[in-house]
């Protein structure tokens, strides 16, 4: 195969990537777990009220699948912390707190306040909003590649003109593959994150469902003592 082909089927498979990638890091940044990837977007601002990454002014954490924890490096950027996940990430809950002998983070950390962020659960609203979310930002990734997809078998065209019925083929083969593989990988990234949403969805379900059969059970429990109080009661007279 001419190399001027194998550089127009490498720059197209550049766009499709970048793409494929944008879309996988709008659906990490669009949380139904504590994604690490989710801190990455967070910008932040010094105390000269420069742009600055979250590292610069603190140390974060997974504390469990669901939680953040955050130590800023100075009180004084705990403002700034919480005012930056705010901007990008509204739907996290925040709690400031100051460490305990129950809630410390570590055996050595001193009294200085840390930044707790959970993810929301996913209830039905969630789910619902979450599901509309993901499905909207693939086909914006489709349309992009819709178009990359439609514009290189026009650009492969003229540097196909003098090769060979085979040669011709092994070209036309080789970028509809490509385009193939990568419109696949979008597609997975969808359906994945949507079992991600619905798996999250069930979680919730069980766990409202074990907490009203818990309730249910302390309810049947408080009716059986008062009506065995009353019949207690009845045989005293």
């Amino acid at each position: 195969m001419k190399r001027t082909i194998e550089n127009l089927i490498n720059e197209m498979e550049g766009k499709l990537s970048g793409y494929a990638g944008l879309l996988n890091y709008r659906y990490m940044n669009l949380c139904v777990k504590a994604e690490p990837v989710a801190l990455i977007s967070v910008q932040l601002e010094n105390e000269e009220g420069e742009p600055c990454n979250l590292e610069k002014l603190a140390d974060a954490f997974l504390a469990d699948q669901y939680t953040y924890e955050v130590i800023p490096k100075h009180p004084r950027h705990i403002f700034n912390i919480c005012k930056g996940f705010k901007e990008v990430h509204p739907e996290f809950e925040q709690e400031v707190i100051t460490p305990d002998d129950r809630n410390r983070l570590h055996s050595d950390q001193d009294d200085e306040k840390h930044i707790r962020l959970k993810v929301p659960e996913v209830n039905k609203d969630r789910h619902d909003f979450l599901m509309d979310a993901v499905k909207a930002l693939y086909d914006q990734c489709l349309v992009q590649v819709d178009k990359v997809n439609a514009e290189y078998p026009v650009k492969l065209a003229p540097k196909l003109v003098g090769l060979s019925e085979e040669e011709i083929e092994e070209a036309k083969k080789k970028m509809e593959d490509s385009q193939k593989t990568h419109k696949d990988i979008c597609e997975k990234y969808l359906t994945n994150k949507q079992k991600e949403i619905e798996d999250a969805y069930q979680h919730y379900l069980d766990e409202q469902a074990a907490k009203k059969a818990q309730e249910d059970e302390i309810e049947a429990t408080r009716v059986n003592r008062s009506s065995n109080s009353m019949k207690m009661g009845s045989y005293e007279e």
